[in-house]
């Protein structure tokens, strides 16, 4: 066929397609819907930039090597980059939809005339279809435009996994030194205590100490020793936990988790300011939204679908077909046969059922909408509360230091009087009790404001995702 030919067919089956169609309306559907609260600034962060490698804002190369390994290890990620590469394989499929699809078959036959004399005969049949739809409403591209929606979809399920990973590996870090800086200063209490009743001991052997100080003191040192399990736990469950975001057995023994269980450093400390930017840029860059995002561009897709169907499918199909009664026919062209020409379907008799289809299709888009309307307005909530709570475990953590070093010189004062005899070991019993809550209430502290860091850079959504993942750019959604 030429290409005028061609060109011709095509236009004459778009008109006809035009015609049938024409007493048919499609109705309007939803749009997408605008951000919730525009222009909000979030706690009046003036820098719209935020860290995707926040982890290193710690200044903790433990740290770094943990969420490095998390990032490459984990099990979750594994599983949620295998659902983008099943995404992506059925957008493939669909897209080839735009081309035409073809079949092939055989059929053969032997047999023997009933009447005598005759030979045995063989036939063989064979057949070569194809056909090609005409996507002259869009359905086509809109079912396509839903698939490549599913892998978008896919990827931010994956960002939000790698958000979870490398904050949970975050936070059981900061438990796990927070967990030994407690065990620690319990332990140095005990030591000091330990001292305590020896001098006590020897004072009431002299007769120089009461009894009663004596049980006091002992009372004290049992309860600071009956703290060292509860300790001991949380770093044995927090180290399980790193063990299993990284990809390994709980017992397992490798050189980086053998390495938190024989140190012992310090609490990681968030170092600068968290600057969280505007509503647009948590909606750019949280999973969640951007998931809800796709989820309406989605369903929008599907509706485009579903109105398509109020228009007749056109498809242009060709057919060659062959029959051979024996092996002397094969060079014979008569027994090929070929035919050309297109197909109309059309559910005009069952419109109703193709729009309340529409209705149902709609509805869930409004409900889609909704949904990225709230996801929004919890993520905004989760950025303040969480950047709030940061900043008030900051001004906690100054007032418990200056505590501390209080409790430390009160307790040399309380000794040094004791030791002068001006004051009985009560006083040093309670200093010593002082000072170890304060230093308890300190470390702790230190634990919770590096935990609302990392809580805060999780709400904010921003990641760097490694190159095994892939970097592929996320698809407009205007």
């Amino acid at each position: 066929m030429s290409a005028m030919r061609y060109v011709s067919c095509h236009a004459s089956i778009g008109a006809t397609a035009i015609m049938l169609a024409g007493c048919v309306s499609a109705p309007a559907g939803p749009t997408m819907p605008d951000v919730p609260v525009q222009g909000t600034y979030l706690s009046e962060a003036a820098d719209l930039s935020l860290e995707l490698e926040w982890w290193k804002q710690f200044g903790d190369p433990v740290l770094d090597s943990l969420i490095a390994q998390s990032l490459s290890a984990n099990k979750s990620l594994d599983q949620a980059a295998a659902n983008v590469r099943v995404a992506e394989a059925i957008a493939s499929g669909a897209r080839l939809d735009r081309s035409y699809s073809a079949s092939t078959s055989f059929d053969g036959d032997v047999g023997r005339s009933a009447q005598p004399g005759q030979d045995v005969r063989a036939s063989i049949q064979g057949a070569l279809g194809a056909s090609w739809e005409y996507d002259a409403f869009g359905r086509i591209e809109a079912q396509i435009a839903a698939a490549e929606f599913d892998v978008e979809a896919a990827r931010q399920a994956r960002r939000d996994v790698a958000v979870i990973v490398a904050s949970e590996t975050a936070l059981n870090y900061v438990q796990l030194r927070g967990a030994q800086r407690r065990l620690a200063v319990a332990r140095k209490n005990a030591d000091t205590q330990s001292e305590g009743l020896d001098l006590l001991q020897t004072l009431l052997d002299n007769g120089r100490a009461a009894r009663l100080d004596m049980e006091r003191a002992e009372a004290q040192y049992r309860t600071t020793l009956a703290s060292l399990p509860r300790y001991e736990a949380a770093i044995e469950s927090a180290k399980s936990a790193l063990a299993a975001l990284t990809g390994q057995p709980a017992n397992s023994r490798s050189s980086l988790v053998m390495e938190l269980v024989t140190s012992a450093d310090d609490i990681p400390e968030h170092r600068g300011a968290i600057m969280a930017g505007s509503v647009e840029d948590l909606v750019r860059r949280r999973p969640d939204i951007r998931s809800a995002e796709v989820v309406i561009a989605r369903q929008l897709a599907l509706g485009d679908a579903a109105r398509a169907d109020l228009f007749p499918t056109i498809t242009v199909n060709a057919n060659v077909l062959a029959l051979f009664d024996d092996a002397n026919d094969i060079g014979d062209l008569t027994s090929f046969g070929f035919g050309v020409g297109p197909s109309i379907s059309w559910a005009w008799p069952d419109l109703r059922r193709v729009r309340a289809n529409i209705d149902a299709t709609d509805a869930r888009t409004d409900a889609a909408i909704a949904q990225y309307e709230q996801t929004v307005l919890n993520a905004l909530s989760e950025v303040e509360s969480a950047l709030s709570e940061y900043t008030n475990e900051l001004k906690r953590r100054d007032d418990l230091k200056r505590a501390a070093a209080s409790a430390q010189r009160a307790i040399e004062l309380a000794r040094l009087r004791f030791e002068e005899g001006l004051d009985d070991y009560l006083d040093v019993l309670e200093a010593q009790r002082t000072l170890l809550t304060a230093e308890d209430q300190l470390a702790e502290s230190r634990l919770q404001s590096s935990s609302r860091a990392i809580a805060a850079y999780r709400a904010l959504g921003g990641i760097e995702m490694p190159n095994q993942y892939g970097t592929e750019p996320a698809i407009a959604l205007e």
